[in-house]
């Protein structure tokens, strides 16, 4: 079957369904999000994020360490730094909008992506930022944000939002992703042990590429739920988690056979896989889940061994080699969405800012 290419342009229309961004902190009945709505005029142009003295206990939506400090991003457009995981500082930030994502190509450079598709650069490892893109117009959302280099980079976002740049972010081209025709949010864009990148999103939306985003195959799925996150395993895998505490794992997923965008969109013939009968033929493997409660994100501890976060302050292990879930009581109950490992200490964020969650070897 031939890769699908991109072409210029794309559909930046509007729509009004929420974002990744409120699935991912949705708790109780309350939803603490920024809707995928049109914005007034009066937002067309970005706005300053306002210094608040409890920006660290806000909503935050990723944290990284840069090898030099610790960042964290979220709602109002906050952008915070650690250098011991206990004291934040808010740095200035050049929008208020909702940030969803911050890489880091290395411990200087590094970018960040939101709402209104804006895009952040950073040069000095976090504490200063300027903004690339923004279209406060439409409103919509990038996800996440792939550098290949100091020039070559990808964003993407809700609906097949996908951008390109070939100068640093000095411009960024929208491009129309061979599968927006799905309409499906591409919440998870990485680069796996072989170079080749690969998405995963809305309704088990999973695409594969292996020339830097110039062509892609779209995956025959396993799962018709939504997946909110991926981690890179071994050369060639992937593990994937997302609703329901739904996790597979490819071993090799240029292996995984592909399927066409019609076969994907009749949503009533397909069905979620888990016999491990059925699932050999499509390349993963299904690992059950006690808990039920969503996953959003995560690292490595070892080179098989993935540490995730959820909905109400789920933790838990997947041992991939070993095909085993277990996990930890949490101290907290509210939204996780995403953690990293800090000086012996296991930190996330979520609905309520940067918790500590205690040592990381009770992580088991």
């Amino acid at each position: 079957m031939p890769p699908f290419r991109l072409r210029e342009g794309g559909d930046m229309g509007n729509n009004g369904r929420l974002s990744t961004a409120a699935l991912l902190l949705i708790s109780s009945a309350t939803v603490f999000a920024q809707e995928e709505t049109e914005a007034p005029d009066t937002f067309a142009v970005a706005r300053p994020a306002l210094k608040m003295p409890l920006a660290p206990k806000s909503i935050l939506l990723d944290i990284l360490n840069t090898g030099e400090r610790l960042l964290a991003v979220g709602a109002y457009g906050h952008i915070l730094h650690s250098a011991d995981g206990t004291a934040w500082t808010q740095v200035d930030s050049p929008i208020s909008s909702m940030i969803n994502r911050v890489r880091m190509l290395d411990a200087k450079t590094g970018w960040a992506v939101g709402h209104d598709v804006s895009i952040l650069k950073t040069a000095d490892g976090g504490l200063s930022w300027k903004l690339q893109h923004f279209d406060g117009k439409t409103g919509r959302p990038l996800y996440d944000i792939h550098m290949a280099d100091a020039q070559r980079g990808i964003a993407v976002g809700s609906y097949g939002l996908y951008f390109t740049t070939g100068d640093g972010g000095a411009t960024w081209t929208a491009r129309e992703f061979p599968f927006t025709v799905l309409s499906q949010h591409l919440n998870v864009l990485l680069k796996l042990g072989d170079g080749s990148l690969f998405i995963a999103g809305e309704r088990g939306l999973l695409v594969h590429s292996t020339d830097g985003g110039e062509t892609w195959r779209l995956l025959k799925p396993p799962y018709t739920g939504s997946f909110f996150g991926a981690l890179p395993y071994g050369e060639r895998g992937v593990l994937l988690h997302g609703l329901r505490g739904s996790l597979y794992a490819a071993d090799d997923v240029a292996k995984c056979p592909a399927t066409e965008p019609a076969e994907y969109e009749n949503f009533d013939a397909r069905r979620t896989v888990t016999g491990a009968a059925e699932l050999a033929p499509m390349g993963f493997r299904y690992f059950p889940n006690e808990v039920t409660e969503s996953l959003f994100g995560g690292f490595w501890r070892s080179p098989a061994q993935a540490l995730l976060v959820g909905v109400n302050g789920v933790v838990r292990t997947v041992d991939v080699a070993a095909g085993t879930v277990a996990g930890r009581k949490s101290p907290v109950e509210e939204v996780l969405s995403t953690a990293v490992p800090y000086r012996g200490r296991l930190l996330a964020v979520g609905r309520r800012g940067v918790q500590d969650l205690g040592p990381l070897e009770g992580a088991n």
